[in-house]
């Protein structure tokens, strides 16, 4: 499904690149940047200049089509005008991801969440492509671009913070906090090859970034003697390049090279383990191809927090990856898959074994399905997920609906049909199971997975189907409910 789309993607690289090494003016205060994705997936491309280069991604920011009709879903979403929802315990219920004022996008707690918090205190545009509590409802993780340059390859890596947005930490990555890199401290000496472009560098443990001169030759001052790893990052021409190189500093510094290439790789979505040591997450891969074209891989990825990748979720042969997510008991993992026939919701034991299908849904005659962003009801009695339609049969048109199935693949129920042209996406329980909570925009185009323009927050009642609106700024994504586990 992504075919359509690699020349929109490419046409765009030029300006992300702008704003990775000319420092391109951030949006107007209330406007977002769309989230690039890869075959359905999310990553992100933005940056902020000086030493804390924020962000960089293979594919840049896109045009949604705006529109400035309100949503017209079937049945229609009705506005709710007095919020109901209100916090419970310690922890806020709800957490959003909003664009503030200054154009940045952050983690927030909503005013009709609760007391309205700001969790995240990026200064960048959208940087993030999924929030997801933790099991403990004590914690919020989160797949973002901030700082990504500071870790090893990744363009987006997996964050986790107390629900309070204390104790920011980057998961992945082979990161290391500035202020817990340890001495001695060296100078690292080197090189930058196969870019004619211009390339920044940086190492583990450092927090800023070095220029490379022409000749692609650099000097890192104040290098932790017991860094691991070295990387760069080079626009040259219309193509993002990048590299990274093992380091062993404990026999002397000496000069290192640094290859750089076009292909890159991060997290696009992440879903906790109930013990909150390990998650399996959507992790991607790109490279260009012979004609220069994008070329993607996608995994589901198990990861030992303390230890790093330790497997992956077995695919059937001929079957695409959409996200996948864990059961609150721990057992079960489930994901959306697809080939040219169907789309399913697989299943996977904790190891990632395959266990077999779920549930199916056979492709029309004029469409295709996806199956995607699957994400259990806190008691994992049910489980919901978006349904992405794409009719090609007589002009293209996409839309994305909302659907449940209980936990053992029975009595599916479609919660929301939009109409073509409209994408209810990001799906998060209620407190209780009673409700889900989404994002919803207008898109005529198929984003592949990006984060739009403009949405705003909705629920919908699994029971009535009536919908209601949270917010009506088109600055709100990616609703995060805090599971019943901590209380609520």
């Amino acid at each position: 499904m992504s075919l359509p789309f690699n020349s929109l993607k490419r046409a765009l690289l030029l300006g992300a690149l702008c704003i990775l090494f000319s420092g391109c003016a951030a949006p107007e205060s209330g406007e977002t940047t769309p989230t690039p994705d890869i075959a359905l997936l999310e990553t992100r491309t933005e940056a902020q200049l000086a030493a804390r280069l924020t962000a960089i991604a293979p594919i840049p920011t896109a045009t949604a089509t705006p529109t400035p009709a309100p949503p017209t879903p079937v049945p229609t979403p009705r506005p709710t005008l007095t919020p109901t929802l209100v916090p419970t315990g310690s922890a806020p219920p709800l957490v959003i991801v909003n664009v503030l004022a200054n154009g940045s996008a952050n983690i927030i707690v909503p005013p009709w969440a609760g007391e309205e918090l700001v969790l995240t205190h990026f200064i960048e545009p959208m940087s993030i492509s999924a929030v997801r509590w933790l099991p403990d409802g004590e914690h919020i993780g989160f797949t973002s671009s901030h700082d990504f340059v500071f870790s090893r390859d990744n363009e987006n890596n997996v964050f986790v913070m107390r629900a309070d947005g204390s104790e920011q930490r980057m998961l992945t990555g082979q990161h290391v906090a500035p202020e817990d890199a340890v001495g001695p401290f060296v100078a690292l000496e080197g090189r930058v090859e196969g870019s004619a472009g211009f390339c920044r560098v940086t190492a583990q443990g450092m927090a800023s970034l070095v220029d490379a001169d022409e000749t692609g030759a650099f000097v890192i001052e104040g290098v932790p003697q017991e860094a691991t790893w070295a990387r760069a990052v080079c626009q040259d021409g219309a193509t993002t390049l990048q590299g990274s190189v093992d380091l062993d500093l404990s026999r002397g510094p000496g000069e290192i090279v640094i290859t750089a290439a076009p292909g890159g790789q991060g997290w696009r979505d992440v879903s906790f383990a109930p013990d909150g040591e390990r998650f399996v997450g959507t992790h991607y891969q790109w490279r260009l191809d012979d004609a220069g074209e994008v070329v993607y891989e996608l995994a589901g990825v198990l990861y030992d927090i303390a230890a790093g990748e330790y497997g992956r979720l077995e695919l059937p042969e001929g079957m695409s990856f959409h996200g996948a997510a864990w059961s609150p008991d721990g057992e079960r993992i489930v994901g959306g898959l697809s080939d040219e026939e169907m789309a399913y919701l697989w299943e996977w034991d904790a190891q990632g074994v395959s266990v077999g299908e779920l549930y199916r849904i056979d492709n029309p005659e004029d469409q295709i399905l996806t199956i995607m962003r699957p994400t259990w009801s806190s008691d994992g009695s049910s489980i919901a997920f978006e349904l992405h339609r794409w009719y090609w049969w007589s002009g293209q048109k996409f839309r994305t609906e909302l659907m449940t199935v209980d936990a053992d693949g029975q009595n599916a129920i479609t919660l929301l049909e939009p109409e073509w042209g409209w994408h209810a996406t990001n799906p998060s329980w209620g407190m209780g199971g009673a409700s889900v909570f989404y994002q919803l925009y207008a898109s005529e185009i198929d984003l592949g997975g990006l984060m739009p323009v403009q949405a705003d927050i909705w629920s919908v009642d699994v029971e009535s189907l009536e919908s209601a609106r949270w917010t009506q700024d088109g600055g709100s994504f990616l609703p995060a409910v805090r599971p019943r586990a901590a209380g609520s």
